[in-house]
Order: C-alpha cells, then structure tokens, then sequence
C-alpha cells in the first residue's frame, strides 16, 4: 500500500461533469501534498466517470458504484480511506489552494481539536461569487450553536480526525441528507471545544439545480429526524437549540424553492421561519435578504428580476 499520507481527500460525485474537473484540480493543485485523493462516482450517468478518468495523477484512485445515494457512497470512502485526517470535498465543490496546509497545520499544533472548519464563498453554477458566504464564525463551537446555526455550511469546508469522526460514529448511511451536519453534532458532543474555525475563505460551495440540497421536501424530511435523532441523544441542547434551529433551516428551505422560480412556496417557507423565532428572525438580515428577492421574483418579470440578479452580483464582485 505504500507509505500513508496525512490526508484522504474524498471527493463524491453524481452526475457532476460539468463540475468535477475544477474539483479535482483544487485538490491536486493544492499547497500541501501529502494526500491521497479517493474519487467515488455514484452511478453518474453524465459522464462523469470519462472526465475523471482523463486526469492522470498518481495520488488518484477512482471507485465507481452503482447509485446507492450520497451518505453510503461517502460512508464507503471512508472505510477506503487510509490517512488520519479526513477531508470531504463535493464533486461540484472546489478549494483554495492553501486550504489543506491551513487545516492540518492546525491539527497538528492543537491536538485537542477533533474538527477544523474554513469559511466559505458561495459560487453559482459558473463558479461566479454571488456574494454570499457561510456565517464568518470563529472560535470553537458547541453542538446547541451549531444545531441553532449550521456556520459550517457544507460538507467541503471541514478536515478532521479520522479516528474521532469514526468514534463519533461516522456516516450515517440512513439520512439522505444533513448527513454531514449529523456527524458534526455527534462530533461536537465527544468533549469541549473540539469543533474550531478556520477564519479564513478556503472553500468555495456552488449553488446550482439538480445538486442534493435542491431536494427540498428531501431535505425537509431529513432535518425532522436529524432532529429526533439529536433530541434523543442530546436533550438539553435541542431544548436550547430548536425554535432557531428550525427557523435558520426553513430560511435555507426557502432558498432552494426560491432558487428553483417557487417564489410563493418559498414566501410561505420564508412565513414559517418567522413563526418558528420571531425575535431572532427579525434580528437575522439573511431573513430580510431572502424576503426581498423572493418579493421581487413574485412582482417583478422574470427578465427583470434575471437582470437586476446579475447587477447585485457585479457590484458585490466589484
């Protein structure tokens, strides 16, 4: 088997040929080098496959399956996987290149930290900044803070320890999604602080159509039994945590709708996350932000609406 790398770099894909090139020259181009790159194809049908195949690189090693669905094909990297930090990195996703000199660098000066996680630039499905980004957290955080708030934002942002993600009980193959989110929250319980921001925008998550978080009554349903999962397993911090919980994720709800042209379903979505925190929902300028484009989709013509969209992205880029 060789010598073992420090890190195992496991990229997903399904259906992510447009996309999975970029995502694995992120990772081959990076600044640290001791990896191995373990790339898991979920039955893609796009061709997808032929786009990995073409890239030569001896830290590569493609594994293609039969379409199981996203928590098991991950599950199934990780038991491949031979390094003692692991990093997860979607196939339409993509890193800065110093993002895995950052994380491990840390990891290894804190040994107490199980779990690093960078901020994140949100791009579109040309990999444009739309000028959104993940919550810019830094410092360690608790499960009640990420249960309330998900600042991590996506599966390409963390790298952590293998042993400590696998004792926390690793993927769980169950959840079609929030399955990461899952693993954080069981992490997050093993001892204190050991969940810890990297304040730094070393990854970038692409928005598009078709990706798994589009699934909304998917992802809606998947987030009620993360829930009875955690209540089950941490009470107190679901008492502290939900009613901000459950209005943050109906924001998100509201935007895979709004993104998909629903604009009444995600001003109803949008509804319920107000009734859910009224408080801290009025105090949240995400929720004002997400009121505002979906009322301009439901008035405005959809060229209209299409033009001024691309306005504010040049101006926040500018």
């Amino acid at each position: 088997m060789g010598t073992i790398p420090a890190v195992s770099v496991l990229i997903t894909s399904y259906n992510v040929a447009d996309y999975i090139g970029q995502s694995i020259h992120s990772a081959l181009t990076q600044t640290f080098r001791d990896f191995e790159l373990i790339v898991l194809d979920d039955g893609s049908t796009d061709g997808t496959l032929d786009v990995v195949r073409r890239i030569s690189d001896p830290r590569i090693r493609v594994e293609a399956r039969t379409h199981q669905g996203a928590s098991a094909t991950l599950s199934d990297g990780v038991a491949l996987a031979r390094a003692p930090y692991l990093a997860f990195l979607d196939g339409d996703d993509f890193w800065n290149p110093t993002k895995l000199e950052r994380h491990v660098r840390f990891l290894d000066s804190h040994p107490a930290v199980d779990l690093t996680f960078s901020w994140s630039r949100i791009v579109d499905e040309f990999g444009r900044d739309t000028g959104l980004t993940s919550r810019l957290w830094s410092g360690s955080i608790a499960c009640a803070q990420l249960l309330a708030d998900n600042v991590i934002g996506n599966g390409s942002s963390p790298v952590f320890r293998r042993e400590a993600f696998l004792a926390a009980g690793g993927v769980d193959v169950t959840l079609p999604g929030c399955y990461d989110l899952d693993a954080w929250l069981r992490m997050s319980l093993m001892r204190s602080a050991n969940l810890v921001a990297i304040p730094e925008f070393l990854t970038y998550y692409r928005r598009r159509s078709g990706q798994l978080t589009a699934n909304v009554p998917m992802m809606e349903r998947s987030f009620d039994r993360l829930m009875e999962k955690m209540r089950a397993i941490a009470p107190d911090d679901v008492a502290r945590a939900e009613k901000r919980a459950r209005s943050n994720m109906q924001r998100f709800f509201a935007y895979g709708r709004y993104q998909a042209e629903d604009y009444s379903g995600a001003l109803r979505t949008i509804a319920r996350s107000f009734r859910q925190a009224p408080a801290t929902f009025l105090g949240d300028p995400r929720n004002w932000k997400m009121i505002a484009a979906t009322l301009a989709g439901l008035v405005l013509p959809q060229r209209v609406h299409g033009y001024l969209t691309r306005a504010a992205l040049r101006m926040k880029r500018a």
